[in-house]
């Protein structure tokens, strides 16, 4: 008991002020993996509910792509493994808040101005908006996945 107490103290302090690591989109249906290379954030798309599309899609059955990406050579890649976020940087004043990067929305194929902040060690707001401000955009609130086990996702060291 005292080791799994000391575990958890650990995996707070390790995990709690990182933008790093997996994290669950509010439906529910898609966890991508914030990694930092360099001095840039960026996300890919690690696991799916459901890797097929669902009945009475057009292409139900089918692995999901990236089918309504707006150049079509890139419409067949599929979305497990795709980069959703990307080039976002840590702000110089907040290091609860990356900035600068991208979101890619491959439900809709539309690329959106990027920012993300750490509002809590375990709640990451993942902001997309048409313009460079945020002014008119969307925010999903993503929670900080603790046991990737679960949804058969390596542990992170």
């Amino acid at each position: 008991m005292k080791f799994f107490f000391i575990f958890i103290v650990l995996s707070i302090n390790i995990m709690g002020k990182s933008f790093e690591g997996y994290w669950l989109i509010p439906s529910g249906k898609t966890i991508i993996h914030i990694t930092q290379e360099n001095k840039e954030f960026s996300g890919h798309v690690v696991w799916l509910k459901n890797h097929l599309y669902p009945k009475r899609d057009p292409m139900e059955s089918e692995i999901q792509i990236d089918r309504r990406n707006p150049d079509p050579l890139l419409r067949n890649r599929k979305v497990m493994g795709l980069k959703v976020v990307g080039n976002m940087k840590l702000d110089s004043k907040n290091s609860n808040i990356l900035k600068d990067g991208w979101v890619y929305d491959s439900w809709n194929g539309k690329k959106y101005y990027g920012k993300a902040v750490l509002s809590e060690p375990y709640i990451l707001k993942l902001k997309g908006s048409l313009d460079p401000w945020g002014i008119f955009g969307y925010s999903q609130k993503c929670t900080r996945i603790v046991s990737p086990e679960k949804y058969g996702l390596p542990l992170l060291k």
